[in-house]
């Protein structure tokens, strides 16, 4: 593997064979077909202005239903223009194949914390979650 992967500063009274072990974990995730596929997906994604502005603009009506709901009734040409944007969202490619992406990368992760779980006991993936600070 090329690229050396950081592992967070706060390592210490961790083994070098332990960060070893989660550097080459890194690098061997971040090569990975489902995260690989992912990251095309997501470049993809930013490429294509059309995409990105449907999703703007279905996210930016959503905010405004959700607003005017507190309030009282959606206008009917609120909600059929939110059908419309959906139904494009639903249909554009770009959007649809990044969303694949996020599933399967999604799926893999889980597979490979479940393996782990299974052979160390550890729930990984609640140890790297980062602190919210909060609670």
């Amino acid at each position: 593997m090329d690229k050396e992967y950081e592992i967070a500063p706060n390592t210490a009274g961790i083994s070098s064979p332990m960060l070893e072990a989660a550097s080459s974990l890194a690098g061997n995730l971040a090569q990975s077909e489902p995260v690989l596929r992912l990251k095309a997906a997501e470049r993809k994604l930013q490429a294509d202005q059309e995409a990105l502005k449907l999703l703007a603009d279905l996210s930016e009506l959503q905010q405004k239903i959700r607003k005017i709901q507190y309030s009282g009734a959606v206008p009917e040409s609120d909600l059929t223009q939110l059908r419309a944007l959906q139904n494009a969202v639903g249909t554009n490619e770009t959007i649809q194949d990044h969303l694949l992406a996020q599933e399967l990368a999604v799926a893999f992760l889980r597979e490979l914390n479940q393996e782990i779980r299974s052979l160390l006991g550890v729930d990984f993936a609640s140890l790297a979650r980062r602190s919210s600070g909060c609670c």
